[in-house]
């Protein structure tokens, strides 16, 4: 089971270096590339959760003001 796991794991993480050719890059260049893709992650996600409920909640009233002024 843990054999099974373990080898689920090295699968997808060379599916990645491949698709985004870091199998060519040196291990200091994998890991700024890495970390790179980590912060964008990260600050996308942050702007997901504090910004878009209140985005939505903004384009919903506009909405139903737009949907009300027309009938």
């Amino acid at each position: 089971m843990l054999k099974t796991i373990r080898n689920y794991f090295a699968l997808k993480n060379y599916q990645y270096e491949v698709t985004t050719a870091l199998y060519m890059l040196e291990p200091w260049e994998k890991a700024l590339f890495n970390s790179i893709i980590i912060v964008c992650l990260a600050l996308f996600t942050y702007t997901t959760v504090f910004y878009l409920p209140e985005q939505l909640t903004h384009f919903a009233s506009r909405l139903s003001y737009y949907a009300s002024a027309y009938h």
